[in-house]
């Protein structure tokens, strides 16, 4: 491409080290034509170009003047591009014609100018009038109508949009999507619910509407899976029922009508059957109940017995001579003494109508042929003073330590002495109404057997 020595240097860059230092009065501003040779001098205005040219001083001078132009040192007009040329301003011409960086027309006429640099690319991607073939279909287009076709190919492969993993041509896309497609949408023909299509043979498997045979191949040749268990209970006449007595243990097997012919004639053999069933849930009953008695069993030695409804239950006591209330009944240990504490709310002996009165019994136990006779340890009985401060509370303890020569402390027989040993003037009536030995009507009393302890506290 041919440039003028004043389109060159519009865009000039001079290295600062090696640009010519000239007197201010020497240097003369050099104007070229654009079609005009860098080493050819211009010819005066109005002058004949056939003449030859007359060299004067000045035109000398001016001579030399450009040859100082023309030897100073130059970037290419591309340098911020890239271009890492640098030379004399006289090689600027020839290497513009081959400069990468210099934007030159097209080869294919298509209007853009670019850099040569790009030009390869250009021609071979972007060119509107390259020539180019589809990679799906083969056709050939021009850039321009090949960007338009590109994206509405017929040929070009897609994954489907149900995700099923298929790439399908884009022509058969949307029939592939409606009759090929694992992930298409179907409807059950059974239960007309939809499904995603690789589902619907599991979900076959167990549809309720899904038609099945009867297992007992009876008249009826096929009904809905939701359908057959009714059919098999009330109106299957092949299938074999058991006899309804069958946990009672009567081994009986037949179809509906020969079961109801068997109900009627074997009422007294169901009967009895019953009657063994019975006999043995009451045996199991009855082991359970003492079962779970022994879990609930205190095995501590210490026992604390809350008496609701005091009210009501001393009331009673009042006006019912020699009314007792027993506790439930704890052992000193696993394999201990079996023991039981009983009180008279209206007193007994020489605290009745005064006193509350506290005993304890030794009862018959599992493990006596084991155990130490006469029982010898210490007991104490304790009501709980129930007040709101704890530290201003006052319990009342009384404790003995059993005297082994009295019979209420020797292996008890099967009927074991009726009052036990105990205090019959534990507690004063007016002590009990004095401090909050009763709250919200419930007392709390402490028995402890401490076999630890030989001295009485």
């Amino acid at each position: 491409m041919v440039r003028g020595l004043t389109q060159w240097t519009k865009t000039l860059s001079f290295p600062a080290r090696v640009s010519p230092q000239r007197p201010a009065k020497e240097a003369k501003v050099f104007q070229v034509s654009p079609s005009a040779s860098p080493t050819t001098p211009p010819s005066p205005i109005g002058d004949n170009i056939d003449k030859p040219a007359v060299i004067n001083e000045e035109s000398f001078q001016d001579l030399e003047a450009e040859k100082a132009i023309m030897g100073s040192i130059v970037y290419c007009i591309h340098h911020k591009d890239g271009c890492k040329w640098s030379d004399e301003l006289r090689k600027l011409k020839a290497h513009l014609n081959t400069c990468k960086h210099d934007a030159v027309p097209c080869s294919n006429k298509c209007g853009a100018m670019i850099p040569r640099v790009l030009m390869e690319d250009h021609l071979k991607y972007t060119c509107a009038q390259r020539r180019a073939r589809c990679d799906f279909c083969a056709k050939e287009f021009t850039g321009h109508t090949l960007e338009k076709h590109s994206g509405t190919c017929g040929y070009e492969p897609l994954y489907c949009e149900n995700k099923c993993g298929m790439k399908v041509q884009r022509r058969h896309l949307s029939q592939h999507k409606l009759g090929e497609c694992a992930k298409r949408l179907v409807a059950c023909r059974y239960c007309n619910k939809e499904f995603v299509f690789d589902t619907l043979g599991a979900h076959h498997a167990k549809c309720g509407r899904f038609p099945v045979a009867c297992p007992h191949r009876c008249e009826t040749a096929v009904l809905p899976r939701e359908d057959l268990e009714v059919h098999l209970k009330d109106h299957c006449t092949t299938h074999l029922l058991s006899c309804t007595f069958k946990d009672a243990g009567c081994r009986f097997k037949g179809n509906r009508f020969s079961l109801d012919k068997h109900l009627e004639e074997s009422t007294k053999m169901h009967l009895s059957l019953m009657c063994s069933v019975v006999t043995k849930q009451q045996h199991q009953i009855t082991s359970l109940k003492s079962a779970i008695s022994k879990l609930s069993l205190n095995y501590t030695g210490t026992l604390i017995w809350k008496i609701s409804d005091y009210t009501a239950k001393m009331s009673e006591a009042k006006v019912k001579e020699g009314m007792e209330l027993v506790s439930p009944p704890f052992y000193t240990s696993q394999y201990g003494y079996k023991l039981q504490a009983s009180v008279f709310l209206n007193g007994n002996g020489t605290g009745e109508g005064s006193h509350i009165s506290i005993y304890i019994k030794i009862l018959p136990g599992e493990y006596d042929a084991l155990l130490r006779w006469p029982f010898s340890h210490s007991v104490s009985f304790t009501m709980f003073d129930q007040t709101v401060v704890a530290e201003k509370a006052c319990n009342i303890v009384e404790s003995f330590i059993p005297d082994p020569t009295w019979k209420n402390f020797q292996r008890p027989s099967r009927e074991p002495d009726s009052l036990g040993f105990g205090f019959p003037r534990f507690v004063s009536h007016e002590m009990v109404k004095k401090r909050h030995f009763v709250k919200d009507d419930t007392m709390f009393i402490r028995v402890k057997v401490d076999p630890s302890k030989i001295v009485a506290v």
